[in-house]
C-alpha cells in the first residue's frame, strides 16, 4: 500500500492537469481573466510591502490570530510567505505547481490550528486590500472592473483548493469526478492525438532549425521565471546573433545562411541540458535559457557552445550576451531578455572594431 508520504498533495487528492482545467472552467476562470492580472502585475506589486505591512496590522490586532503567529521570527516567515502568495496571484501562471502550493496552504493551516472562520476573514481582508490597489492604480476604469473580477475567480478557485485539505471526507467524490474526466480525456484523445501532435509541432517549433518559436519560448521563459522565483534559484539567458549574417547570405546564397543557422541551432542543442530552452526569436537570432546557472556556469555553457560551434562551422562568428537574475531579486522576462540584448551588440561591437 502506498504512503502518503511517498505522494504529493496533488496525487493525494488526485488533482492532475485535467482537473485544473476543470475548475477553471468550474470558476469561469479564462485566459482573459489570465491577461487581466498579468496586466495589473506592474501596478500591484511596487505596493506589495504597503498591502503585507497593512494586512498584518490588521490580522495582528485579531488575538486568536496573534497567539498563533507567536514570535518575530514567524512573523518575518509569513510575511514573506504572504509576499510570494500575492506575487502568485499575478504571475500568470496557474499551473499544477501553483494548486499544489494553494493545498499546502490548507495543510499548514489545519496543522497550526487555523480555523476556516479566520481563514476567510483574512481572505476577504486581502481581497479588499488588493481591490483598493487596483483601483487607485490601474487608471482605466473599465480595466480596472476586469482585473478586479479575474482577481475574484482566481481567489475562489485557491479557496476551494485550499479546503480541499480540510474535507478529505469528500475524496470519494472528487475520485469519481477525477474518473469521469479522465474517461472524456481517453475518449478524447483518441480522436484528436495525431492531430493535435501535428498542430502542436507546427505552433511551437520553428521549421527551419527546429528549435522552439518566438511564441513558444515567450511561454516557457515566463514559467522559467516563475519557477527560479518559487525555488529562490537563479537564471540565466544568452542572446545570440550571427555576425555579418546579411554578408554571408550575399556572398554564398540563402541556403548556405539557413545552413549556418541550422548548425547554430544544432550546436546550442548539443551543448544543452534537457532542462535547457532554446529557441529562434526570429532572422539569425538565437535565445537560451539555462534554469538554475549562475554567472560561472553560464560561462562554461557559452563556452561549450562556441567550440562545438567553430568545429562544425568554420568562419562563421557569433555575438552572445549573458545576463543572469535571480536568486534574491528577479527582472520580468523582457527586462532581462533587454538587459541580454544589450550586451550582445556591446560585443558584437567589439567584433566589429576588430
Amino acid at each position: 500500500m502506498t504512503k502518503k508520504t511517498d505522494e504529493s498533495l496533488l496525487q493525494q487528492l488526485r488533482i492532475d492537469d485535467i482537473e485544473i482545467a476543470r475548475r477553471k472552467d468550474l470558476f469561469g476562470f479564462k485566459p482573459s481573466d489570465v491577461e487581466a492580472l498579468m496586466y495589473a502585475r506592474g501596478y500591484v506589486l511596487p505596493e506589495l510591502d504597503s498591502v503585507v505591512n497593512e494586512f498584518y496590522r490588521e490580522q495582528t490586532a485579531i488575538e486568536e490570530i496573534s497567539l498563533i503567529i507567536g514570535d518575530s521570527e514567524s512573523m518575518k516567515r509569513v510575511r514573506a510567505a504572504q509576499a510570494r502568495y500575492i506575487d502568485d496571484l499575478f504571475s500568470g501562471v496557474y499551473d499544477d505547481e501553483y494548486v499544489n502550493n494553494r493545498l499546502r496552504i490548507g495543510l499548514v493551516h489545519k496543522r497550526i490550528g487555523v480555523e476556516p472562520k479566520y481563514y476567510l476573514s483574512a481572505l476577504g481582508t486581502l481581497k479588499g486590500m488588493l481591490f483598493k490597489v487596483i483601483e487607485k492604480k490601474i487608471p482605466e476604469a473599465d480595466r480596472a472592473v476586469e482585473v478586479k473580477a479575474a482577481l475574484d475567480k482566481l481567489l475562489y478557485m485557491d479557496t476551494a483548493f485550499v479546503f480541499d485539505t480540510y474535507i478529505r471526507s469528500m475524496l470519494s467524490e472528487i475520485e469519481v469526478a477525477k474518473e469521469n474526466a479522465d474517461r472524456y480525456a481517453r475518449n478524447l484523445e483518441e480522436r484528436v492525438m495525431e492531430r493535435t501532435h501535428e498542430l502542436e509541432l507546427l505552433s511551437r517549433r520553428d521549421a527551419l532549425t527546429g528549435v522552439l518559436n518566438r511564441y513558444a519560448f515567450a511561454e516557457a521563459f515566463r514559467k522559467e521565471i516563475t519557477r527560479a522565483k518559487r525555488s529562490s534559484s537563479p537564471l540565466a539567458i544568452l542572446y545570440i546573433d550571427v555576425d555579418d549574417f546579411k554578408a554571408i547570405n550575399d556572398a554564398r546564397g540563402h541556403r548556405k545562411g539557413d545552413e549556418v543557422l541550422q548548425l547554430i541551432a544544432r550546436s546550442l542543442r548539443e551543448s544543452s541540458r534537457e532542462i535547457d530552452i532554446v529557441a529562434r526569436l526570429g532572422g539569425d537570432e538565437f535565445c537560451v535559457v539555462l534554469p538554475g546557472a549562475n554567472k560561472e556556469a553560464a560561462d562554461i555553457y557559452r563556452n561549450r557552445f562556441v567550440t562545438i560551434l567553430r568545429a562544425c562551422c568554420e568562419g562563421v562568428s557569433v555575438s552572445i550576451g549573458l545576463s543572469v537574475t535571480g536568486p534574491v531579486e528577479y527582472l520580468e522576462p523582457e527586462a532581462l531578455i533587454s538587459a541580454a540584448d544589450f550586451k550582445m551588440y556591446s560585443e558584437k561591437s567589439i567584433h566589429h572594431q576588430q
